[in-house]
């Protein structure tokens, strides 16, 4: 058995970890046998101990999968929670998880997975395929509605939609203990994407909340706070800690699935910290000045983070550009609230309907004065819900919006709109053209460009209003209540950044991301249906090059009617302290993606 302690800036670790502890915190190592099922790394084996230091703007709202959650939700569940099917972010491919192997039947429609033997769970009680069975049942469990008497989801989740396929769930079954089969109803060619997105749930922990019905209740921030042991997953770490506004600690799993080729179960790390901090740009400081063990830096932090390579002994890896992309949207969604209050007012919503208003806001905004000006050139427009960062899947002939506002003002014109003698902008009703627009204050990027975007419209009359809100509040409007006219967001979904399929809730009219007029019934645009006829028929082919191309005229859609205002891509750069070894970086996406493998020689062995 071995015992490691903290190492590197014991001081920053102690004020960490240790102030309701009292004494460092040990981790126990070699007390569990690895199970039958174990997965050998390919990596370099490496020793225990040492503390991975991170650093987040926004802290976790659950950690409940069922629960509808943004980014920094879904980062902190990833530590502790891993589905049936993972991804290789550098063979960019989908790998084993849970499920060791899998075979595809072949009517292409059944998928048997064989799921890892004798692996347990973080509190020790063996997985098995009721957790599989059981996390679907979740997903899909239904109740009567006393109004309407129609079925209605009992739990409401997104995974719904993702899993639902030509208006049919996905059927599913237990073969044995360690044998699940799935069955789409219709071909679905990202299906093994697909199933590796929901993450799977400890049965044993959560079963009586689903028979009582409040699943979504459980695994909630204060559980994570006051019992974070009831946080039970298969990933490589389990919550050892979470104070908020300060910090989540992570400990390693010590039931955790995979070892190196030496029989040392992963991961080597003793600590896994993740700071909270209000100012997006602490992390690259902290980073800058070796305070943190890796960060993800903008273009426009890149020069000068770059001084202090040989100082602060860190490597600076150019990416490329990213594959996130970011956007304003105007809200397109009909209807009232519970007092009869239309969400957006009709001659706005008349407005923000009509393309060629929203196209004559692109050609009104400078993205090629925010590339130069505030990424200092490394930068570009972006032109698709497809960034240049993901080229397989990239279609680069959309339209595109360059800088015009002379071609902004015809197309208003063209609308019916017209300025008064102080060059104000009057809509065809006669109503002053003025907008709020809605954004989180944690993002100085967001910021600058929403400045950007405010003084470029009002060079064609047009009045912005910036409201300046918490990133909950934002959530709270665009998924819920629906009382704002315009806001932005950043869309990096994981899920989609390794097949488009996973933006399904983005693309089709009824997913529960279709952000500018979400969960339609039927869709509202002639162009919507053409969207939703082209998502369904990229599911029913194998064929690759099909699909890409399917994928392309989807973007060719959106980039026509900008029902979406893109920002721009920047260039990418990570770092890491060289100190940590078994580092690959992969084309897009986390450099620490294998968190699990890293290991130091400075870590303290005692």
């Amino acid at each position: 058995m071995f015992r490691s302690t903290l190492a590197g800036s014991i001081g920053l670790v102690a004020a960490l970890l240790l102030a309701s502890c009292g004494e460092p915190p040990k981790v126990e190592r070699g007390q569990y046998p690895l199970p039958e099922g174990v997965e050998t790394a390919q990596c370099e084996p490496g020793q225990y101990g040492g503390v991975f230091i991170l650093t987040e703007v926004t802290e976790p709202k659950t950690f409940n999968f069922l629960v509808p959650s943004d980014a920094a939700s879904s980062s902190a569940m990833g530590k502790f929670l891993v589905g049936l099917v993972g991804w290789d972010p550098v063979k960019t491919e989908n790998i084993p998880a849970l499920a060791e192997s899998w075979e595809i039947g072949e009517d292409k429609k059944t998928y048997t997975f064989h799921l890892r033997r004798g692996i347990s769970w973080s509190d020790g009680e063996p997985f098995s395929a009721d957790d599989v069975i059981f996390t679907f049942d979740c997903i899909f469990a239904e109740e009567r509605d006393p109004q309407t008497g129609q079925m209605r989801p009992r739990f409401p989740n997104r995974y719904i939609g993702q899993y639902t396929i030509g208006g049919e769930r996905i059927r599913y079954r237990k073969i044995d203990q360690y044998t699940v089969e799935f069955y789409t109803p219709q071909l679905y060619s990202p299906f093994l994407n697909d199933i590796g997105f929901a993450p799977i749930i400890p049965k044993h922990k959560l079963y009586a909340a689903f028979k009582d019905g409040t699943l979504l209740e459980q695994w909630s921030t204060q559980t994570a706070i006051e019992h974070p042991e009831e946080l039970v997953g298969l990933g490589p770490f389990k919550v050892f800690s979470y104070h908020p506004g300060e910090r989540i600690v992570y400990e390693p799993n010590p039931h955790y699935w995979r070892a190196d080729r030496e029989g040392q179960r992963l991961p080597y790390i003793d600590f896994l910290v993740v700071k909270y901090m209000k100012d997006q740009n602490a992390d690259v400081v902290l980073f800058a000045t070796g305070q943190i063990d890796a960060a993800a830096i903008s273009a426009s932090d890149e020069a000068w983070v770059r001084k202090g390579e040989q100082a602060h002994d860190f490597t600076l890896y150019e990416r490329g550009p990213t594959p996130q992309v970011s956007f304003f949207w105007f809200n397109l969604k009909p209807g009232t609230d519970k007092n009869g209050v239309p969400y957006v007012p009709p001659y706005k919503m008349a407005w923000f309907q009509d393309k060629r208003f929203r196209q004559a806001i692109m050609y009104a905004y400078n993205r090629e004065g925010i590339a130069r000006g505030v990424y200092f050139g490394r930068a570009a427009p972006l032109d698709s819900i497809i960034s240049q960062g993901n080229p397989k899947w990239h279609n680069p002939d959309v339209p595109k919006y360059r800088y015009n506002p002379d071609k902004a003002r015809e197309l208003l014109r063209e609308a019916g709109f017209d300025w008064n003698e102080a060059g104000e902008l009057f809509g065809p009703g006669g109503h002053r053209v003025e907008i709020e627009l809605l954004l989180y204050d944690s993002s100085p990027r967001m910021s600058e460009m929403a400045t950007t975007l405010k003084e470029n419209l009002a060079g064609i009359g047009i009045a912005l209003r910036i409201n300046y809100v918490d990133f909950a509040v934002v959530i709270q409007k665009i998924d819920n209540t629906y009382d704002y006219e315009m806001s932005a967001i950043g869309w990096g979904s994981s899920a989609g950044a390794s097949d488009p399929s996973g933006s399904k809730a983005l693309f089709a009219s009824d997913g529960i991301y279709h952000i500018w007029n979400a969960e339609q019934e039927t869709p509202a645009t002639d162009w919507e249906a053409r969207i939703d006829e082209l998502v369904t028929a990229q599911e029913r082919t194998f064929d690759e090059a099909e699909r890409v191309k399917i994928f392309g005229e989807i973007q060719a859609i959106l980039a026509e009617e900008v029902p979406l205002l893109y920002l721009v891509t920047p260039y990418s750069y990570s770092g890491i302290k060289n100190k940590w070894n078994n580092v690959v970086v992969p084309p897009s996406g986390s450099l620490v993606w294998n968190l699990d493998e890293l290991w130091t020689e400075e870590a303290i062995d005692e």
